[in-house]
């Protein structure tokens, strides 16, 4: 259970028999502790860029966990939230998704997270590895993007330059709050692309075919020059997604910043 939002700490300080201030559960901290008398590992951590604490306690207790917040946390504005607005979030602080953005032949380099890796250890799993990366450069990055028009692309979707294969789009939802679809593609190294050096930065003119169709498209991410791209849908025809509700069972709870649904 996912408990998220700058009044979260208070909530949460009435139900855990612990310190949950900075002191007493600090970021990426864990602790083990009663929470509403439930014997819970509470990790400081979050996909929502606010302050937030994910429960962990055993599956039966949830309907009671989640009354027990909800009951104690409605004089503070509580209220539920899915997972598809916690994917679009982490989307906004820029948040990598292990696994969907990344896979076996990523490195922290190249994700854009060289602050993870001290090379300036005597040694660790994968130093050589990421020496060579620096060594030989960059063969592929991955890049924040804004679509301006607010087509969706595909999430697995190739993007193609000059009629080639550039990357693939790893996550990509459309976000209420800037107006527009956002997401992260992986981009190739070519000698019309070159790898970005930063996760901001100049703007590219493309073009995306949706649903068959052809329509203009403005990509701002961290590419330079400007070239022609297209989104393609994993099979290869062009297509648009649609953001879906996950199924998986989790339950969160935020707090909105000025009170507002």
């Amino acid at each position: 259970m996912n408990v998220a939002g700058p009044r979260s700490r208070d909530c949460l300080g009435r139900l855990a028999h612990v310190d949950s201030g900075n002191e007493g559960i600090s970021y990426l901290d864990a602790k083990e502790a009663l929470v509403a008398g439930v014997p819970c590992l509470i990790l400081r951590i979050g996909f929502v860029g606010e302050l937030g604490y994910e429960l962990h306690f055993p599956s039966p207790y949830g309907e009671y966990l989640w009354d027990a917040l909800l009951e104690y946390g409605a004089d503070l504005g509580i209220r539920p939230f899915g997972l598809e607005p916690q994917r679009i979030l982490r989307l906004e602080k820029m948040h990598i998704l292990v696994g969907q953005d990344t896979d076996s032949e990523s490195n922290v380099l190249e994700a854009g997270m060289p602050w993870i890796a001290k090379l300036d250890k005597d040694d660790f799993v994968g130093k050589w590895a990421l020496e060579h990366v620096q060594e030989r450069g960059f063969r592929e990055q991955l890049v924040g993007f804004e679509m301006t028009d607010g087509v969706v692309p595909a999430e697995g979707g190739q993007i193609v330059l000059g009629g080639r294969p550039a990357g693939r789009v790893t996550s990509a939802r459309l976000s209420p709050h800037l107006g527009r679809a956002i997401g992260w593609p992986g981009c190739a190294r070519s000698s019309r692309a070159k790898a970005p050096r930063s996760r901001s930065g100049s703007t590219a003119g493309s073009r995306a075919r949706v649903c068959g169709s052809s329509r203009s498209s403005t990509l701002k991410g961290s590419g330079s020059g400007r070239d022609e791209f297209a989104f393609l849908s994993p099979t290869g025809h062009a297509a648009r997604t649609s953001s879906r509700l996950a199924s998986r069972r989790r339950w969160h709870v935020c707090w909105p910043d000025d009170g507002s649904p």
